[in-house]
């Protein structure tokens, strides 16, 4: 019997993948209520499964059940198959071997067979490598069998010349040691980067293409704009060519439209990107600063600032409406950790109280350069230190001359007493 590569995607339509050992197709095919015994049956009559595969991890109890009827190895991925890889899989598969593919259900089923095909490949290579080399009297398909189910080569062949009838290898699960499926994650993720870096440059490929679509779609203005002009010149135009005139004007117009929304979109993109480097490296260079919004001081705007932007220890934050705040708001924020409290109106004394207690300083919007940057505002660092450095001299003064006042009370009582004795 042949040795086979089974690929299944089970659901109420299934989809059934077979593969030789060499990777060459031997049925791709799909049906609705596909039952068990029916679907065994079908595989069974290809030829004997080395291996039943999964293209999702883990594998479903219904291709367990298969690979354990069929004493066949379950291989299941380390990552579930994305379907743009599945896609690419099969399609390229299928156009090397002339197949086509009716469904999504042929392809999941293909993609799985071909991923198993790919994983054991090497290792197939090596066997057949090793029976050229040195002769051997042995079935490969055999070999390669035996090799899947666990056996080494060496192993395998010397099973397999033995003159006694061998019984058909159960198949034995044993433990992937964690640097190996470490080895083998890496690898997985190393290819699917590796088609995500082919997929990005496919889409550099199309944005290429657009810009020189743009361009063949000027060209045609320009040569709608010289018919246009020519059917404007002729004195009789007739029914016909005057139909002719409006279509190529409507046509004109719906290209304008597409030229003008795809301009606009670019410079779009090419604005916010600019803004966006701008903004990264005035961030790195330190000349940037954040400030998160707090859209209302109350209890719900506090609460919902945290959630949207983080509010941590260490961070500046901007109150876009401080009116409704009180001692219990400020201490809340003051709790966070904050380090400068930026204005946008009249605070009230009992949260300047609050926040006095814990030594965060209160700027007023004004004092500071603010650039609002995709719906964010950005304090320019120097205006900040500056204000700090205000705010802080104001608050030195403050108590230099609430000292003073203090000294002279004592003054004038030391006096009073003088005068008294």
């Amino acid at each position: 019997m042949k040795r086979l590569i089974v690929g299944v995607d089970p659901g109420v339509t299934v989809g059934l993948a077979a593969l030789s050992l060499d990777g060459v197709p031997v049925l791709v095919e799909s049906r609705r209520s596909w039952g068990f015994p029916d679907l065994i049956k079908a595989i069974t009559a290809l030829g004997e499964p080395t291996v039943v595969c999964s293209d999702v991890s883990p594998a479903s109890e219904i291709l367990e059940k298969l690979a354990h009827k069929l004493n066949a190895v379950l291989f299941v991925p380390l990552f579930s198959m994305g379907a743009d890889e599945k896609r690419q899989m099969a399609r390229s598969y299928a156009e090397v071997h002339g197949i086509k593919l009716r469904n999504a259900h042929e392809v999941d089923a293909l993609a799985a067979a071909v991923k198993a095909y790919q994983h054991y490949e090497r290792k197939f290579s090596q066997v057949e490598a090793r029976v050229k080399k040195e002769g051997l009297k042995v079935p490969v398909d055999e070999v390669k069998d035996l090799v899947v189910r666990g056996y080494t080569v060496k192993r395998a062949v010397q099973t397999l010349q033995k003159p006694e009838k061998v019984e058909a290898s159960r198949v034995v699960r044993r433990r992937v040691p964690k640097e190996e499926r470490m080895k083998q994650m890496i690898e997985e993720l190393q290819g699917r980067l590796a088609r995500e870096r082919e997929r990005s440059k496919r889409l550099r490929a199309a944005n290429r293409e657009l810009r020189a679509k743009i361009k063949e779609l000027r060209v045609e203005i320009a040569g709608f704009n010289k018919r246009i002009d020519e059917i404007r010149n002729r004195q009789k135009a007739e029914v016909r060519r005057e139909r002719e005139y409006r279509l190529l004007l409507d046509e004109l117009n719906r290209v304008k439209a597409k030229i003008s929304k795809y301009e606009v979109e670019i410079e779009d993109y090419k604005r916010r990107f600019n803004e966006m480097r701008r903004l990264r490296e005035l961030e790195s260079q330190g000349r940037l600063v954040l400030l998160k919004p707090v859209e209302a001081f109350t209890e719900n705007g506090l609460r919902k600032a945290f959630q949207l932007y983080g509010v941590k220890v260490g961070d500046s934050v901007l109150l876009m409406d401080p009116s409704g705040g009180g001692a219990a708001t400020a201490e809340e924020l003051a709790k966070r950790g904050v380090k400068v409290v930026v204005t946008r109106g009249t605070m009230s004394h009992q949260a300047l109280d609050v926040f006095g207690k814990y030594v965060i300083p209160v700027i007023p919007y004004e004092k500071l350069k603010i650039e609002w940057i995709e719906g964010l505002p950005y304090a320019d660092s120097e205006s900040l230190r500056n204000a700090l450095k205000e705010v802080r001299e104001s608050e030195a003064s403050k108590m230099y001359e609430q000292i003073k006042s203090i000294v002279e009370d004592h003054r004038k009582e030391l006096r009073s007493r003088d005068s008294r004795g």
